[in-house]
């Protein structure tokens, strides 16, 4: 096999991660194939992605074009300790200075179809059989030999897309009840993605099967949203935690969701892996003038050196955040809520936590 062949980099799986990775390897001049399932009928989702400032800004930064017609711009979140009162809430946060917003809401349909365009137009190779690579970058992962950190929060995340009267939706709402945590994404001035993550064995289960005991419930208890109805189709999904203790093999390189799956509460999941993209992009991009071999494993030592600490820390944090606000206690209710309401007294604590929730750590 010559040269010019050996130099290619195969990406293992054609969903979001592995669309947005080929893009960003093609842009610094990469010979890339991405590798996908022949005859897979896309199964259409309703569900929702929270895209941090940061994360945005790298997506433009690729040129993935019309991101300003697909996304709704978030400029606060509003948070509520065990209380449905959506004109009391116990802590906001926004940017007081910089006056840009904290983060976008997607439907993740809607980005799937604007990073195929740029494919398309990049005419970056599609195959259905993977080769042998001089780097391969694994989003699915089925290599279950590998060595985890896993747990099963026995819960289930459901998610689906309210319609209601128009208002300036750019905000969203945050609910910490004790049924479990519901969070309201706004993705245009009429419509809003809701995510709630109940336990497996909660009776509130049964209101999500049905169409009217789910709207009626909603337009009881939400009164910011006027005339709710249901517009979509209902997913769910088992919520587990599971981290990898290497996310590098021999010319291989693990990323997404098949390195690091933590719960939806802080709508963090897909920005731990663009910032993931991110990393690589930036290391490849220094690298490639010194000729390189694609697969050198002092690169991948590289990635993973710059990735694994940062990412299992705020991986912790976010599972620490979800263990405290699933403690059904009064007592412990009425701390969290004191917390809240103390963060308006500290405003450099209020913007480290911006700041952590845009651009991950950085240690």
């Amino acid at each position: 096999m010559d040269k010019k062949n050996t130099q290619q980099v195969g990406i293992i799986g054609d969903g979001l991660t592995g669309k947005l990775t080929a893009i960003a390897l093609f842009r610094l001049g990469y010979d890339v194939e991405l590798v996908g399932k022949k005859n897979l009928k896309t199964q259409q989702s309703i569900a929702s992605i929270s895209i941090s400032h940061d994360s945005y800004n790298f997506l433009k930064q690729l040129n993935i074009h019309d991101l300003d017609k697909i996304a709704n711009s978030i400029y606060s979140i509003k948070l509520y300790e065990n209380s449905k009162d959506h004109l009391d809430p116990d802590s906001i946060f926004y940017n007081k200075t910089k006056k840009v917003p904290l983060s976008y809401i997607i439907l993740k349909d809607k980005l799937s179809k604007e990073l195929d365009k740029e494919i398309k137009k990049l005419k970056i190779k599609k195959v259905y059989n993977p080769k042998p690579y001089a780097l391969t970058i694994d989003t699915i992962n089925k290599n279950f030999k590998q060595k985890n950190i896993n747990w099963d929060y026995q819960e289930d995340a459901y998610t689906f897309i309210i319609k209601h009267e128009k208002l300036l939706n750019n905000c969203s709402r945050q609910f910490f009840l004790q049924e479990g945590p519901l969070a309201f994404l706004p993705v245009s001035q009429n419509q809003t993605s809701v995510v709630w993550s109940i336990s497996k064995n909660s009776d509130l289960s049964k209101i999500l099967k049905d169409k009217k005991n789910l709207e009626s419930y909603l337009n009881t208890n939400f009164s910011i949203y006027k005339k709710i109805k249901l517009n979509s189709k209902i997913e769910n999904f088992s919520l587990k935690f599971n981290f990898l203790i290497r996310n590098i093999e021999t010319k291989k390189i693990i990323i997404g969701d098949a390195n690091h799956r933590i719960h939806p509460i802080a709508g963090q999941g897909w920005n731990m892996t663009v910032r993931d993209i991110k990393k690589l992009y930036e290391i490849f991009k220094s690298k490639k003038k010194y000729g390189y071999d694609y697969g050198d494993y002092s690169l991948l030592e590289e990635f993973e050196r710059q990735t694994r600490v940062n990412n299992f820390l705020f991986a912790s944090s976010i599972d620490l955040i979800r263990k405290i606000f699933k403690l059904k206690n009064n007592q412990f209710s009425d701390l969290r809520k004191k917390g809240f309401r103390q963060l308006d007294k500290f405003p450099n604590i209020k913007n480290e936590i911006i700041k952590f929730a845009d651009q991950g750590l950085s240690l």
